[in-house]
Formats: C-alpha cells, structure tokens, sequence
C-alpha cells in the first residue's frame, strides 16, 4: 500500500521489498523492474533536457519554440530579452500573446503562424537596431501537418550597416573611377578624330589625360593602401622615435607650405618618446593630417602642431586657420569618399580617402583621433597614441 503511494506521489526509488513466492513473488518482481526502467526513462528524459537547454542558452540567436496556439514550449534567455519579455517569469507555457512584449515581433510572428513554409522577416525595432526573424514551421514527421514553429530571431545591425557600407563604397568607388576614365576617353577620341590640331592644343589635351591617369592611379593606390589596413593579418611590429619621423614629414610639408606662404610652427613636449608602430604608420598619419591642414588652409596662413603626454598617451595636435567644417558634416569626415567640399577637395587632389586611411591606421595602432571645427575659423585634430608596452604586446 505505501509502495503505490510512494509511485503517486512520484517517489519512484520505491520498491516492493521482502521475499515473496508465487504470483505474489511474480507480481513484486515485473513492479519493481518497471519502476526501475521508469527510473532511468525519467533520468534520460531528464539528461536530454539539460542539453538541450544548455544548447539553447549556447545559441548566439534567440531561439523560440511555440506550438499551433501560440503557447511557449522553449525559450532561451538571449530570446526572452530580445522580445522583451519578463526575464523573472517562466515563459514555457505562457502564450506569446501574454509572454512578448515587443509589437512588431508579436505581430510578425502571429502574421506568420499559419505558413507551411519558413519566412523571414527583417524588421528595424527601435534605434536603428535590425533583428532577421525566422519563422521555421515544425511538421509531424513526414506529413503535411504543421504542429509548432522555430522562431529565430538575429541582431544583424551590424551586418545590415556593413553591408550597406559596402554597397556605398562599391557605388563610391565606381563613381570615382568612372570620372577620370571618362575624361580619359573623350580626350583621346578628340585626339584621334581631329587631324589638323595647333600643338598648344594637343599639349594641353594630353596633360588633361595625364593628370587624370595619375588621379586614377592615387585612387587605386588609396584603394589598396585601405584594404591592406583593413586586412587582420599580422604585420611587422617596429619601434620608432617620434619626433624623428616627425622631422622627415615636416621637410615635406614646409616645402608645400612656403608655396602659399604658410608658417607651419611646432611644439614638442616630449622629443624623446618612442612609439610601437605597423610600417610607416606613424609617418602616413602625420603627413595625412599636417598636409591636408596646408590644404584647406589659404594664403598666408598658420598651422601649428603640439605634442604632449597625458596619462600615458602621446597627444598631437594639428591646428589651422583654413576654412573650417560645418558642424554637420564633423561627425561624417572620416568616412570614405566623404567630401564637405567635393569641387574643392578635387581641386587640391584629394581621392576621399585620405582621413579614412588616417582613421584606420590609428586604431590600428590602439589609438584614436578626433577633430574640432568652426567653419570659416579652422580645424584641430587631435591624435591619441599609447607609448607604453601594450600595443607591442597586443600586435605580438
């Protein structure tokens, strides 16, 4: 009697004990070897659960299991978060029309609960954030009949930006090519169709075309020059001494100034700091950033660079005069082919890509590099680099 309300109340280590003979023997004998075998179908069951919980929580999406009706049979935490449901609460067994908090999920699932066929949906939630969700109907074994739906559901913002990144970049760069080759062409047909042309004319048809050959040419070489820094393989780590490099970047650069007659002033804190760079990364950077300052900067003006240490980090400054940056365009400077000026940027020989090489070859060093800008006043970049062992450590 205690035996079977031991198995009711689902205490199956239980059993019949005592020696008994005959069917009594018989009966105790089968009763114990099924709650033995119940036992171990319960501990499997069991065993299994926990895995597969244990997946489901491992899963970088969030997964969501329903039936026909709408009623939650699994969820994972990443899952109940991204729906915004209540993270205290048991979902498995509530309806996702009680569990799912988020409208636009709730709506794309329920829209989609009487497909026979996966869908998925891309839907922008709120901030610009991007979840895919995908709607996977579960079949009875090999027939038609739909008994529940796998819902995944991704954060693809990232994704969603890159691509759309790569898309304006593929649109930019075609672009760019485009408008030398074009120019190119049209020269060169003019040339070849006009027999009697007068020599200054010709002179000047070819120094058009060679100019736009060499624009090409800057073009591909800051192409490649970005997809190298892009590129995540391991690259020679070198020490070098700043204020050096500096000395070679500022021979060039006072040569360029004195032609429209800029003072180019410097201000070293520090001629002694030693910095962990890629190849010729430091030097690109300076050159990038003074050049492009003498650039924007008209006759008879200034530029000054300043170096200091500030918690452990080398600060270069570069400040001008020159003609400035509009508040809304500050923030976009260092994207790709992005021109506040497009006509005038052409006009100095700019390819677009100067400050997003510059950009990239600093992070690329653990540092960062901001700017500030008043239009018609001037523009400082500011420069932030370790000098410390982390970033030999970190590129070793």
């Amino acid at each position: 009697m205690k035996v079977s309300r031991d198995i009711s109340n689902k205490q199956f280590d239980s059993k019949v004990r005592g020696q008994m003979s005959g069917e009594i023997g018989e009966f105790a004998k089968n009763f114990n070897y099924m709650i033995d075998t119940i036992n171990f179908t319960i501990r499997d069951i069991t065993d299994k659960n926990t895995q597969l919980k244990s997946i489901m929580q491992s899963v970088s999406h969030g997964i969501l299991a329903i039936d026909t009706r709408g009623k939650i049979l699994l969820i994972n935490d990443l899952a109940k978060k991204m729906v915004e449901g209540d993270s205290y609460v048991t979902a498995e067994g509530k309806n996702i029309r009680q569990f799912i908090k988020n409208e636009l999920i709730l709506e794309s699932v329920l829209h989609n609960m009487c497909s026979e066929h996966s869908t998925i949906i891309q839907k922008n939630i709120k901030n610009d954030i991007i979840y895919k969700i995908k709607i996977d109907p579960v079949h009875f074994e090999d027939t038609d009949a739909v008994i529940g739906f796998i819902i995944n559901i991704e954060n693809i913002t990232e994704y969603a930006k890159l691509e759309n990144m790569r898309k304006e970049f593929v649109a930019n760069v075609s672009h760019e090519l485009k408008t030398p080759i074009t120019s190119i062409q049209g020269f060169i047909e003019t040339l070849k169709m006009t027999d009697n042309l007068d020599e200054d004319t010709k002179n000047r048809f070819l120094t058009i075309i060679e100019n736009e050959a060499t624009r090409l040419t800057r073009l591909i070489d800051d192409i490649l020059l970005l997809s190298t820094i892009e590129n995540k393989t391991k690259k020679k780590v070198e020490k070098v001494d700043l204020f050096e490099v500096f000395e070679e970047v500022h021979e060039v650069i006072n040569y360029i100034a004195k032609k429209k007659n800029i003072k180019v002033k410097y201000d070293f804190e520090n001629k002694d700091i030693d910095l962990w760079e890629y190849s010729g990364y430091i030097r690109q950077i300076l050159l990038n950033i003074i050049s492009n300052a003498i650039k924007y900067t008209g006759e008879n003006g200034k530029v000054s660079i300043k170096q200091y240490i500030k918690s452990e980090k080398v600060f270069i400054e570069v400040k001008d005069n020159g003609i400035g940056i509009p508040e809304e365009d500050i923030e976009r400077i260092f994207e790709r082919f992005y021109r506040v000026d497009k006509a005038r940027s052409r006009s100095v020989g700019g390819t677009g890509l100067g400050l997003a090489i510059t950009k990239h070859m600093v992070k690329a060093l653990n540092g960062n590099i901001r700017v500030e800008s008043e239009l018609g006043v001037g523009s400082k970049f500011i420069i932030e680099l370790p000098f410390n062992q982390e970033f030999a450590q970190k590129a070793s």
